[in-house]
């Protein structure tokens, strides 16, 4: 029994250690996105492939992740995120990209993996689990989001040191996971025979919780991607911009931890409240943007953003740990979800970087954005009353 709480308390730390390294990677971009414009002349539409990318290894990769074995593909994805951060940074233009995409594979297998090895691992108190995962990878958007501009900038070591300095990160996840591979016995995906074999697809629910993961992630990533730029656009200098991506990244930290908690025990027919109200204040953010410049409203454009930034990711975490029964569902679905979802979401930054060349303004960006929000609003919906599988 005292091993076994030995094994899961160390397997929670490599929880811990590999999650830092999800989000900040990624959203330590935006903020100096301006920078690498500059440095490469790239247009917008081209400065939002480099936050696409990711999205679309999470899209292309995902699927593949759960046929094998989960302690070693962990091992082999801490690996490209490693290098494929240094590369992206020290490699040139063709070295940005590569090292993007290489650092996207990464992250796709952990994102596909964690949330089963925590089903796996920690049954009775997954929603407490995921809360904990939930806040790390807000933690990690946060110090991504807040460091970018003072290292870069105040300090003077340029954006590609700052982005640099995540390989450090990831290096130590996998100094810390290197010993799994010895114990992987204990650790790796049970080959239990599933009953029902029927194609996780075909499920009316997979769809509801691929739609919702897909539709909030082409919310939030565009958000990180284009947020500091609307602000820049509208007066404000960088650091401003750089402030108030940290301001929304802190700000999220409650709801992540205690979003999924909440709507985990609030019974079915409150559950769609919750997340509508979240929602709603993305289409108050986007709103505000839309139509003021001042600095007041700006801040309370950045706190309403913060929210659902925070917890509408570890929702869809949620759906997809507690509408299955078995935890080889998880990964199946969790597979089918953020590789569709993050198609979805991979076209967002590129699409509203495009539409601003064409306009010359954030004006029909923000109005798309309070579009995708009635839809998210509706997939949340349907998400929430869909049956487990």
């Amino acid at each position: 029994m005292q091993n076994k709480t030995k094994i899961n308390r160390f397997v929670f730390i490599g929880i811990i250690l590999i999650t830092l390294n999800l989000r900040g990677p990624i959203t330590g971009v935006g903020p100096i996105i301006e920078l690498i414009k500059e440095q490469y002349h790239f247009s917008n539409a081209l400065a939002g492939l480099i936050t696409t990318l990711p999205l679309f290894a999470f899209a292309v990769f995902s699927p593949l992740v759960a046929r094998f074995k989960y302690v070693q593909m962990m091992f082999y994805g801490l690996i490209l995120i490693t290098f494929g951060e240094v590369i992206r940074s020290y490699f040139g233009e063709i070295g940005l990209f590569l090292g993007t995409l290489m650092m996207g594979i990464g992250i796709a297998i952990a994102n596909v993996l964690l949330p089963s090895i925590i089903k796996t691992k920690f049954p009775k108190n997954f929603g407490k689990v995921m809360s904990l995962y939930s806040l790390i990878l807000v933690i990690s958007a946060a110090i991504g989001a807040g460091i970018s501009v003072p290292i870069a900038i105040s300090l003077g070591l340029g954006w590609k040191n700052t982005l640099a300095i995540w390989a450090f990160i990831a290096f130590i996840a996998l100094i810390f996971w290197y010993p799994h591979l010895k114990g992987r016995r204990k650790y790796q995906n049970n080959k239990i025979t599933i009953k029902d074999d029927k194609p996780i697809y075909k499920y009316s629910t997979a769809w509801w919780i691929t739609l919702f993961m897909g539709t909030q992630s082409l919310i939030f990533y565009s958000v990180i991607a284009w947020f500091p730029s609307i602000l820049i656009d509208k007066g404000f200098d960088l650091h401003f911009a750089s402030n108030m991506t940290l301001l929304y990244q802190i700000c999220s930290m409650p709801i992540a931890l205690f979003g999924p908690l909440v709507i985990s025990r609030v019974r079915n027919k409150y559950k769609h409240f919750f997340s509508t109200c979240l929602c709603l204040m993305y289409g108050l953010a986007f709103g505000i943007l839309y139509g003021e410049s001042s600095i007041l409203m700006m801040f309370i454009a950045t706190f309403l953003l913060a929210f659902p930034m925070g917890g509408l990711f570890g929702i869809a975490l949620l759906f997809i740990s507690t509408k299955v029964s078995l935890p080889q569902k998880v990964a199946r679905l969790s597979g089918m979800s953020q590789s569709l979802g993050y198609l979805i979401a991979a076209t967002g930054p590129i699409f509203l970087g495009f539409i601003y060349d064409i306009f010359g303004s954030w004006k029909v960006p923000l109005i798309v954005f309070i579009a995708l929000t009635i839809l998210l609003i509706f997939f949340a919906y349907k998400a929430s009353n869909s049956q487990t599988i």
